[in-house]
């Protein structure tokens, strides 16, 4: 029989997410975001691109939170962005610098409407899990159809993740 590793979801701004990549939260003003505004309107965007590159905006529904993952897939030719639509997700990240993502450096992290996280290139990461069943979620990234998508295994896993404090505030 398989363990399962549990694995608390922080939220996303309790991390120190540099190694993974960067994040930014569009409700708030600050540095990394530029706000304009009108009557009874405001708009905020990002001060840099996502990608240094033409990218493809995708949707995915991903699985509820209960569901093990058990393997994780990267991207070493594109940052990828990540970003929920009105239902909070939880992503699972690992480092880059490994041929195969493992499980005791794998971080859990909620993100919720308003936070853009931008995965490094060759950051391992799995889909995101709704906080309460299926959830669909956006991402942004360049896409080579030339190059496959590989899974690979979790060393030491599966992972299921477990909420912070109850919702991962």
């Amino acid at each position: 029989m398989t363990t399962v590793t549990e694995l608390e979801a922080l939220p996303i701004h309790a991390v120190d997410f540099r190694k993974f990549g960067h994040v930014a939260n569009l409700t708030a003003s600050g540095q990394e975001v530029v706000e304009d505004h009108g009557v009874g309107w405001t708009d905020r965007h990002m001060r840099r691109p996502l990608l240094d590159q033409p990218g493809h905006l995708g949707l995915t529904t991903g699985p509820a939170r209960a569901t093990p993952l058990t393997a994780m897939e990267r991207h070493t030719h594109t940052r990828e962005a990540l970003f929920c639509l009105a239902k909070p997700v939880v992503v699972a990240v690992a480092p880059a610098d490994s041929d195969a993502p493992i499980g005791s450096e794998v971080v859990a992290v909620v993100i919720r409407p308003g936070d853009v996280v931008v995965l490094g290139e060759g950051v391992w990461h799995g889909p995101c899990w709704g906080l309460e069943g299926p959830t669909p979620y956006y991402w942004y990234a360049a896409v080579d159809d030339s190059r496959a998508t590989v899974w690979e295994p979790i060393v030491d896993g599966p992972i299921r993740v477990r909420l912070a404090g109850g919702d991962g505030r």
